[in-house]
């Protein structure tokens, strides 16, 4: 297993410094670079988006307490008409609606910070910067279908 580590360690660092060379001699003419950054910007502005509509959905739920048209809420197929505890769901989807709007936003900000404020590039973070919000969102899938068994 360390074998492969090394290998791996040493591929990734050949790649690195292929693209330095790369990238010094083109002057960042490539499309390539566009791209990326149009990239960065889009996953920026899901994660900024996600965050703030999943703590709207929060705060409006927290405040009314009722059930209301949202696709971000309920579980697939479900709707409010048909929930069985209505108290219930609502107790069960908050934290955990605050939780995912707040992890969110806070992926988005240190994105921010790493590709665009530091201007920092590691293939390790941009992996895990894709990793991280699609474990988040499937962690919420499973809460969700969660409330479908036990709320409906």
């Amino acid at each position: 297993m360390h074998t492969i580590w090394n290998a791996a360690e040493t591929v990734l660092e050949t790649v690195a410094s292929t693209a330095a060379e790369t990238n010094g001699t083109t002057q960042n003419t490539t499309p390539l670079t566009g791209m990326g950054d149009m990239l960065t910007m889009f996953l920026v502005l899901m994660l900024f988006g996600s965050g703030i509509y999943a703590l709207y959905t929060y705060f409006r739920l927290h405040r009314t307490c009722m059930l209301f048209p949202n696709k971000f809420l309920y579980p697939g197929g479900c709707t409010a008409d048909t929930c069985v505890d209505v108290d219930g769901f609502i107790d069960f989807i908050e934290p955990r609606l605050l939780l995912l709007g707040v992890v969110m936003i806070l992926l988005g900000g240190a994105y921010v910070v790493y590709a665009m404020a530091l201007k920092l590039s590691s293939i390790w973070v941009d992996i895990t910067t894709v990793i991280v919000p699609v474990g988040v969102f499937i962690w919420y899938m499973l809460v969700q279908r969660k409330a479908a068994r036990e709320f409906w």
